[in-house]
């Protein structure tokens, strides 16, 4: 037996594996055992900076440091807080709140969720000196994986701290893991490991045992078939095997090849297709970013900043800018427009009704006048009758009376901050999409603007812009930002909402065709 070429490769295989096997498990385990520690306290801080989220300053500074504070209705509320951020995970033992004391040796407990085991009284100092980290978790999520032991026990433990809505620190937040638990979280990874290097040993060498016996000489000439067809030689196939099994990968292979030669025959095809299809589509972008405007127009007292992205390589989404009828110097017309529909056929759509406004637009009349005469235009097409149709926002902007007046067809109503008010004024709905039905009137509206006044315009793709875990940016996110950067001019405002859009998307693709437009009066 030990004479046969298969049996020699047998025993080879199996005391070669054995030896590679046991240096590999040693090897990566303390590699996976490093990767795991690094990814946990990722975890940890991530974790301990998404609860501290939950729990606002304001609401800490409202808590009395004085016994019986947990009695009061501020107290029982935090503390259901931070037991309902216990209850997420079962490892936690128990979630707390600290404020800074009198000198940086001392923090003060405010409460903490574990009121049966290890309740801490309002007030309640706790020296800091044998953990210096943990004031680090007032600048920022910090998790300490080295344990550290106090009256209550040995943890490991992160912070995090709670800011104000104004981002003002003026509290942390602690999570405290058993150091007993995580040393039985590192026992069971070990067990898990090595379960795992002996079921791989045991596969290996019992595919070892077979390749030796029964698939040594065939499977060489197999590869040896793959290689020249690697090479580039797609005519060669592989001969007949007494084997059944190898007979039938000759069958497969030889398919393939005569499929392979016949998809790269297509493919050629298909490429010079595609490259033809890819050059038309870039000459129609090309197109479409040509009728929007380059730069928008110098207003005396009006900062603008306004542009489209498409979703695809073309979209449905419009805006223009325009002087307006005889008082061209003092008139300006914004349009703001989305086509249903994305790509080639909400292009086309949205190109038409484009041209259409523009005609209609440039006799002067006011905006409700304008959207009614084009709908009427727009709707008696044969696409209208096929569900296309087209949402338009237009406006006339008064630079002497800074007045902005404007009419609505089934678009996104402008949003208007009003500086001196530090608030957003809501403005009434409009009339339905123009192409839908003819004989429409669309009502008007006037602004009164002041300065400081900001007017944002966007399409739906704004708000709707979807992270990758498919939840949307939001109309409230967007106001918060416009908001909160009310200070600053237009083309900085129009820079922070495309900078946050592109942060909460990350790396999803484009849901929708976007354009914004920003209007601040100087």
């Amino acid at each position: 037996m030990f004479k046969s070429f298969s049996a020699r490769i047998s025993i080879i295989f199996f005391l070669t594996s054995a030896f590679v096997l046991g240096a590999v498990f040693f090897f990566f385990y303390f590699r996976a055992a490093k990767l795991r520690d690094d990814a946990f306290q990722k975890h940890f801080e991530n974790f301990i900076e998404v609860s501290a989220n939950f729990i606002s300053g304001e609401e800490v500074l409202e808590i009395p440091l004085e016994e019986g504070c947990d009695k009061l209705p501020q107290g029982g509320n935090l503390i259901k807080k931070l037991r309902s951020i216990r209850a997420v995970d079962p490892d936690i033992f128990d979630v707390y709140v600290m404020v800074r004391g009198p000198d940086r040796s001392t923090l003060r407990f405010v409460t903490n969720a574990d009121r049966e085991r290890t309740p801490v009284a309002c007030g309640e100092p706790y020296d800091v000196r044998d953990e210096p980290r943990m004031r680090d978790g007032f600048l920022d999520a910090v998790a300490n994986m080295i344990p550290s032991t106090d009256k209550w026990g040995t943890w490991v433990s992160a912070y995090a701290p709670i800011r104000k809505r104004t981002g003002e620190t003026v509290a942390m937040i602690g999570v405290d893991i058993a150091q007993q638990r995580i040393m039985e979280i590192r026992a069971e990874f070990f067990n898990l490991f090595l379960l795992s290097i002996g079921a791989c040993l045991f596969f290996s060498l019992a595919i070892g045992l077979l390749s030796s016996f029964w698939l040594t000489r065939p499977m060489r000439q197999v590869i040896q078939g793959m290689e020249r067809v690697r090479s580039g030689d797609l005519n060669h196939s592989l001969g007949h095997f007494s084997q059944i099994e190898f007979e039938k990968i000759a069958n497969i292979f030889n398919q393939m090849t005569g499929s392979l030669r016949h998809m790269i025959r297509e493919l050629e095809i298909s490429t010079r297709e595609n490259e033809r299809v890819r050059h038309e589509i870039e000459v129609a972008t090309e197109i479409q970013q040509s009728i929007f405007p380059e730069n928008p127009p110098e207003i005396e007292g009006l900062e603008i900043a306004a542009s489209s992205a498409p979703a695809k390589a073309v979209g449905g989404d419009y805006f223009d800018f325009f002087p307006v009828g005889t008082d061209a110097a003092t008139r300006t017309g914004f349009v703001i427009a989305d086509a249903a529909g994305k790509g080639i056929p909400g292009t086309l759509y949205m190109t038409r009704s484009r041209s259409v406004f523009r005609v209609v637009s440039s006799q002067g009349n006011a905006p409700g006048e304008t959207l009614s005469r084009s709908n009427s235009y727009i709707a008696s097409d044969s696409s209208s009758k096929q569900g296309m149709f087209i949402t338009v926002l237009y406006m006339i902007y008064d630079s002497q009376e800074k007045q902005m007046i404007y009419s609505n067809a089934g678009h996104y109503n402008p949003l208007w901050f009003k500086s001196g008010e530090k608030k957003f004024i809501p403005l009434k709905s409009g009339g339905i999409p123009v192409g839908i039905l003819p004989g429409q009137e669309f009502p008007e509206e006037t602004l009164q603007l002041d300065s400081g006044d900001i007017l944002v315009m966007y399409t739906d793709g704004v708000i709707e812009a979807k992270a990758e875990d498919g939840q949307m940016f939001g109309l409230e996110r967007l106001t918060r930002i416009i908001e909160q950067n009310s200070s600053l001019g237009a083309h900085e405002i129009f820079e922070k909402i495309q900078a946050e859009i592109r942060d909460f998307i990350g790396k999803a693709l484009p849901f929708d065709d976007m354009t914004l437009m920003v209007l601040r009066v100087k």
